[in-house]
């Protein structure tokens, strides 16, 4: 049985690249910075697009009763609520681009708002805080809006 593991050992050690350098970076820290603010911006936009339907009352009522709605919802205000620290984990802005970083921010704004009432909504069963909810995440679209042509721009 020995000699069948040295061959298996010697192999996983091949594959694993035991002593292999690492593989040499293919992006500038500035395009991937970008490439990651990009990530942030259309998976709130997403997010948005997924709560927007509920922007009336009647909407907003049924999206409380309805598990799967709620489920929805639940996955698109966490990432509102966790907003900011989404945008910190893209890193340090590199020069030029804080002009992204305070429209992000100024979206991340408003859609902690949007989180703050959407958990007021839920423990209250109150549709109308849900249609607040909404409307505040909805006002954010302006500045991620704007991050996105700013992140265009020298791309």
């Amino acid at each position: 049985m020995l000699p069948r593991i040295a061959p298996l050992a010697a192999a996983a050690l091949l594959a694993a690249g035991c002593g292999a350098q690492p593989a040499p970076r293919t992006e500038s820290p500035s395009r991937e910075w970008v490439a990651n603010a990009r990530g942030v911006v259309q998976q709130l936009r997403g997010d948005i697009l997924a709560v927007s339907g509920f922007d009336d009352v009647s909407a907003a009522r049924r999206g409380l009763r309805d598990d799967s709605q709620m489920y929805g919802l639940l996955v698109a205000y966490t990432d509102f609520g966790g907003c900011r620290h989404m945008a910190a984990a893209v890193g340090v802005e590199p020069r030029g681009r804080a002009r992204v970083v305070r429209l992000i921010h100024r979206a991340c704004a408003r859609l902690e708002r949007a989180d703050a009432l959407f958990t007021r909504a839920v423990a209250r069963k109150a549709p109308r805080l849900l249609v607040g909810a909404t409307r505040q995440a909805v006002a954010a679209v302006p500045a991620l809006d704007a991050a996105t042509v700013e992140l265009a721009q020298r791309a």
